[in-house]
């Protein structure tokens, strides 16, 4: 049996989707500048970030809704084995920092 093409279209998108990282964008340079600066102003010792991984949410339901959700940094630091993270909006603006596992900084929620 033959797909037409606009069912053999939205299977492509479909398998696009579904090979893709779901609803994020990873390894983004989006919002790099504040982030950095971002970690220059939190009390970590010099040389604790270990990486830096940039996430675009990005919205793959919804043709009229904006492009962009938001943006995650995800930072691994030398000093713990879980993440130091930055919630932004798409425009970069931080809305919240907080650690994840093991990680402790000073000033920050942990979760």
């Amino acid at each position: 049996m033959a797909l037409r093409p606009s069912l053999l279209s939205t299977a492509i998108v479909l398998m696009i989707c579904l090979l893709s990282t779901g609803l994020e964008a990873a390894d983004s340079l989006r919002c790099a500048k504040v982030v950095d600066k971002r970690l220059a102003e939190l009390p970590l010792a010099e040389g604790d970030v270990k990486s830096v991984r940039i996430i675009e949410r990005v919205n793959i339901a919804d043709e009229y809704g904006p492009e962009i959700f938001g943006v995650d940094a995800w930072v691994r630091l030398n000093s713990c084995s879980g993440w130091l993270v930055l919630n932004m909006t798409a425009k970069c603006y931080i809305r919240q920092t907080y650690t994840r596992g093991d990680c402790r900084v000073e000033g920050l929620s942990a979760y």
